[in-house]
C-alpha cells in the first residue's frame, strides 16, 4: 500500500515540478517540443509499476 502512496506522491511532484518549469520557459517555438519530452517523462512514470510488475526491467 506505502508503494501506491509513493507512486501518486512521486507523479504529483513530477507534474508540479514540470509544470513550474513550463511556466518559466518563454513563449517560443520550442514550447511544442518541450511539452512532448514532459509528456514521455509523466508517461515512462506512470508506467513504470506495470513495467516492474511484468519484469521487463
Amino acid at each position: 500500500m506505502s508503494e501506491i502512496f509513493q507512486w501518486v506522491r512521486d507523479i504529483f511532484i513530477i507534474i508540479i515540478s514540470l509544470t513550474f518549469f513550463q511556466i518559466l520557459l518563454p513563449d517560443s517555438t520550442m514550447t511544442k517540443y518541450v511539452k512532448f519530452i514532459f509528456s514521455i517523462i509523466i508517461l515512462i512514470i506512470i508506467l513504470q509499476p506495470v513495467i516492474t510488475f511484468l519484469g521487463l526491467s
